[in-house]
């Protein structure tokens, strides 16, 4: 792989915007909850720029989320808006070239999510009775607006300057304490028309991930997950990369219940296997929560 596609497959992974899908997020609420959290996310991505040398790229973000659930005939819906402010460190090892960073308020994110299948609209007191054992399913859209400030010639930026989508469907089997979920999603990207050497486009990068969550009490809950990724190839100024990603990340989270409807939740997420010389992605959240 030449420096241009290692550069290219660095760029595939730090656009991936700021959000995650953590178990257990599709769960039933009353019909009228509001919930606001904070995430703390810590991104480390290792992308070889030759034999003996690497880029380093830390991104650290903090964003607040606030979403409102709802009736949609009669589904549970919600809808969302998280925004960020990012931090990007780039360094290099074996390298002459000097680091760079950069920092500010990141790209606005919209979220929207309904139920398909046992998750109805209810109140707070037919929220207690549901029986949640079973097979139940939901579906979402993420949208990531490039709001963020952009300079095409810097080599670390907060933002990827396009549009994505991101829709998701999850399938979920809960009985008693356990939880098993399986999700399929995918990323699709706009164009940066910006883009230092020409227009940056970039194909679909499809998702199939696996949850499986148990709550030893009552106050909290395990969590290990699987996730395997593909596609994600990039063309830039008519030039298309062989860059395609072909990932499995394995994670893990632990989420505490807290008094006052407040909640805590630390989740993490590493390489298992990667193509050989393409990018590796660490990273890992602690999520604050207040349901109102």
């Amino acid at each position: 792989m030449n420096k241009k596609s290692v550069g290219a497959v660095g760029l595939v992974l730090m656009s991936l915007p700021t959000y995650a899908l953590d178990p257990r997020q599709f769960g039933m609420v009353a019909d009228d909850t509001s919930r606001t959290s904070l995430r703390i996310r810590q991104q480390q991505i290792e992308s070889p720029r030759g034999p003996q040398n690497f880029e380093i790229v830390d991104k650290q973000s903090v964003s607040v989320r606030h979403a409102q659930y709802f009736d949609l005939a009669g589904q549970l819906a919600y809808v969302a808006v998280q925004l960020p402010y990012v931090t990007v460190d780039q360094s290099f090892t074996n390298s002459r070239r000097a680091p760079a960073e950069a920092d500010g308020i990141g790209d606005v994110m919209l979220g929207f999510g309904v139920g398909l299948y046992r998750r109805p609209a209810l109140d707070r007191e037919a929220v207690k009775q549901f029986d949640r054992n079973g097979l139940s399913s939901a579906c979402g859209m993420q949208i990531n607006i490039p709001t963020a400030a952009y300079e095409k010639h810097q080599s670390a930026n907060i933002t990827a300057n396009r549009w994505m989508l991101l829709p998701e469907c999850q399938l979920a089997w809960t009985m008693n304490q356990w939880v098993l979920e399986g999700v399929a999603g995918l990323s699709w990207y706009g164009d940066n028309t910006e883009y230092k050497t020409g227009r940056f486009e970039q194909k679909n990068v499809y998702q199939l991930k696996t949850m499986a969550s148990f709550s030893p009490i009552p106050e909290m809950w395990l969590a290990a997950t699987l996730e395997y990724q593909t596609g994600g190839m990039v063309t830039r100024g008519g030039k298309t990369e062989n860059d395609q990603i072909n990932n499995w990340l394995a994670g893990g989270a632990i989420n505490f219940r807290l008094p006052g409807r407040n909640s805590v939740r630390l989740v993490g997420e590493w390489p298992v296997r990667t193509a050989q010389g393409t990018s590796k992605e660490r990273e890992i959240s602690l999520v604050l929560s207040h349901t109102w």
